[in-house]
């Protein structure tokens, strides 16, 4: 009788299992977003954002860092054209920070404290002649968040970073853009 009551037990403990749904990350692959062109024979990317290690932030905690990335896509997306001029990037800050708030949208069964995500990017870019003179300069600022419930599991953490990069690396980019082409725009090649 025990074997038999152990065995029905087992049966309906593998019949009720559902299959687990696990989302595969968003890649953020930088080759494919929007490419500037510049009039320049060199380009300088200086990282001077150093992180600040606190509880708050995150960046040390994710696979590819805020940092990461806007090196990654400057390296891959600032052309350069020409064979005088020289662009110094200057990369000012790329941080990302999680912090404990209150829900304060929580309806009767929510959870009353959620996570904000906040991701922000700080870059000054400077365009020299040949002589090392300034010809323009400019910066770009951008930041975005989003929030996600206090319990949930790492694979739904890893998705809102992913994707807040994303949009942020998107951001930034479009800002990029936009700035260039007021201070810079004799320089840009179309």
């Amino acid at each position: 009788m025990y074997l038999k009551n152990s065995l029905i037990l087992i049966l309906l403990m593998v019949l009720s299992c559902q299959p687990v749904e696990i989302l595969k990350p968003i890649e953020i692959n930088t080759s494919q977003l929007d490419i500037i062109s510049i009039n320049s024979k060199d380009i300088e990317i200086n990282k001077k954002y150093n992180p600040v290690f606190s509880q708050n932030n995150i960046e040390e905690q994710i696979q590819k860092s805020p940092i990461d990335i806007i090196v990654e896509w400057h390296n891959k997306n600032i052309l350069k054209i020409g064979n005088e001029n020289k662009l110094v990037i200057n990369i000012l800050d790329a941080s990302i920070t999680k912090n404990e708030i209150e829900n304060v949208d929580a309806k009767k069964y929510e959870e009353k404290t959620i996570f904000k995500y906040e991701l922000f990017f700080l870059v000054e870019y400077e365009l020299y002649d040949s002589s090392g003179f300034l010809e323009a300069n400019t910066t770009v600022e951008t930041s975005r968040s989003t929030t996600s419930q206090k319990y949930i599991s790492l694979n739904e953490v890893e998705l809102i970073i992913n994707d807040l990069l994303l949009e942020a690396i998107k951001d930034f980019i479009n800002e990029t853009k936009n700035q260039l082409s007021i201070y810079m725009g004799d320089y840009l090649s179309t």
